[in-house]
């Protein structure tokens, strides 16, 4: 029972890094949105970017997503065949 509630969690975790690679730029627009709107919500602790940087942060949370992405697919492959 152990052994397929475990390639249940790493089949589970492989579908989430695909999903985590496939679907990066939108995780990464609405984060980018997210964090620009509690920026201009409260400009004393840390004042809303410019739209230089807010394309940069969209790039940089995008490839974050997709290397995060890429390593649960990978990790989770080397524990199914270890498994």
């Amino acid at each position: 029972m152990t052994g397929i509630l475990l390639t249940i969690t790493w089949c589970c975790l492989i579908v989430l890094g695909v999903v985590l690679v496939y679907w990066s730029e939108r995780f990464s627009m609405r984060y980018n949105a997210w964090t620009t709107s509690l920026r201009e919500r409260y400009p004393r602790i840390n004042p809303p970017p410019t739209p230089q940087m807010r394309e940069m942060n969209t790039k940089i949370m995008k490839w974050l997503f997709r290397l995060e992405g890429a390593f649960l697919v990978m990790f989770s492959f080397v524990a199914l065949i270890n498994n």
